[in-house]
């Protein structure tokens, strides 16, 4: 959901004070409003949106931004589109937003609000921005999707969006680096089918159907049928070869108001259910191998304010223009979760490699680390990498030199590699070591090293 117009240049400012107590990568919130004053650093979360991408967001010391690109769909082809901003305003915001996780686009298959993009019209607007982003910034991050709903209905508009891509591009995978989906529950009925049902999230354009899953308005809490939908999301990604990738559920909540029995306790039993299933679910096939196999990776809250006595969830409540606003009883809740969590860091080789597949002596031979971090720091913690030919803990020697690395939690990764030369024939068990210099106090210091066997043939 969002309440800002999509060309909207308001500025989101947020304290440069800390509580004290470090913030946690996973735990984010949506910003809907300008809650200049508002006391937000009590929250502890380690990231917010804004449905806006600015050049300049002022960042809390705590936190990181992350921009959403918003579209519009103006015709009826595949090139008949525009997204906000664009030419040099965009690539501003990219300079000025190194390294972000850029969200393209914001619930495309909410017809009549919020993006409504038919699936081949996202599919080429998605190509356009994915190019302009990554050569302006290699490191930046781009997620797909950021669907209302991970329901079947909209499965099948994101089947829609892949197969356009492909048919645009030669037959070409579309390049993802993580998912973004929104996961409320509604309603799926068609207005033009039932106008006296169709509340919720309506049917994705594009999508020939009267209706999708029927719920009713008690559902909108139903903790079933939200983990369910991150399973089932999850699946569907390693369906369609986007396996471990990052998964981020970039807005969710209650959005039935009080009025209808939804009252802050309910939503607080809610908003806990939903923090425990995140932080703990894990499958060692669908999770994030990045992420010690987590599901979800990161999450955000909607939202930090209230919608006059529409929507429900609103973390701080006030008068308008009247600052500063207080935490409510929701916003006490989300705050006294994440305050109490115990700061983590875990680095590790996810993956270990050699390169090429057929060694003959003398070799030369690639060693390649997939390093990460499914630690809870905001901000990149620095260490060295090291290979070594036998066991370092019993005089292995080192290979090539120490390999410099920065990184995030909530799995954030990077591939490390050294070059071994002139290899002889034989057996030989190599070694990986992350963090050797033990500069990063780790949760868990027994999973730094790994190793490899390889053979190097006469």
């Amino acid at each position: 959901m969002n309440y800002v117009a999509a060309g909207s240049t308001q500025t989101t400012f947020l304290p440069l004070v800390s509580s004290g107590v470090p913030a946690q990568c996973r735990f984010g919130v949506n910003v809907i409003q300008d809650p200049a004053n508002v006391e937000f650093e009590k929250l502890n979360a380690g990231w917010y949106l804004n449905y806006r991408t600015n050049s300049s967001p002022i960042l809390a010391n705590f936190t990181q931004f992350v921009p959403v690109i918003r579209l519009s769909q103006t015709g009826p082809n595949a090139e008949d589109f525009s997204y906000t901003p664009s030419g040099t305003a965009l690539l501003d915001a990219i300079a000025e937003n190194p390294g972000a996780d850029w969200l393209i686009g914001n619930e495309p298959d909410r017809a009549e609000f919020q993006d409504d993009m038919e699936p081949h019209v996202y599919a080429a607007a998605y190509a356009e921005l994915y190019d302009i982003i990554k050569t302006a910034d290699p490191t930046a991050r781009i997620f797909a999707g950021t669907i209302v709903q991970p329901t079947p209905l909209r499965l099948e508009y994101l089947d829609l969006v892949l197969d356009s891509y492909a048919a645009q591009n030669s037959g070409a995978a579309m390049p993802v680096d993580g998912w973004s989906i929104h996961n409320f529950i509604l309603n799926e009925v068609s207005c033009d089918y039932d106008p006296g049902n169709c509340w919720g999230a309506e049917i994705p354009p594009g999508i020939d159907a009267d209706f999708g899953e029927i719920l009713t308005i008690d559902d909108n809490d139903n903790m079933t049928l939200f983990t369910q939908r991150i399973e089932n999301f999850r699946q569907w990604m390693a369906d369609r070869g986007y396996a471990g990738l990052p998964l981020t559920v970039s807005e969710y909540g209650v959005l039935m108001p009080d009025f209808l029995g939804f009252d802050d306790d309910r939503v607080n039993t809610f908003m806990n259910a939903t923090f425990d299933y995140m932080l703990t679910a894990t499958d060692p096939v669908l999770g994030d191998p990045n992420d010690n196999y987590r599901l979800v990776q990161t999450w955000s809250w909607f939202s930090t304010g209230a919608v006059g006595d529409e929507y429900n969830g609103y973390l701080f409540e006030g008068v308008e223009n009247q600052y500063p606003w207080k935490l409510s009883a929701m916003g006490q809740n989300y705050a006294d979760y994440a305050k109490v969590l115990v700061p983590q860091i875990d680095l590790y080789a996810s993956d270990f490699s050699s390169a090429p597949a057929s060694l003959t002596a003398p070799a030369t031979i690639t060693l390649t680390a997939q390093v990460a971090n499914s630690g809870t720091n905001v901000f990149a913690k620095d260490f060295v990498v090291r290979f070594y030919d036998g066991d370092p803990q019993a005089g292995g020697t080192q290979i090539g030199a120490d390999q410099p690395v920065s990184l995030a939690g909530c799995g954030h990764n990077t591939a490390v590699s050294v070059v071994w030369p002139g290899v002889s024939a034989g057996s030989y068990e190599l070694y990986v070591v992350v963090d050797t210099n033990n500069n990063v106090v780790e949760t868990d210091e027994q999973n730094n090293t790994t190793s490899l066997q390889i053979v190097v043939n006469n």
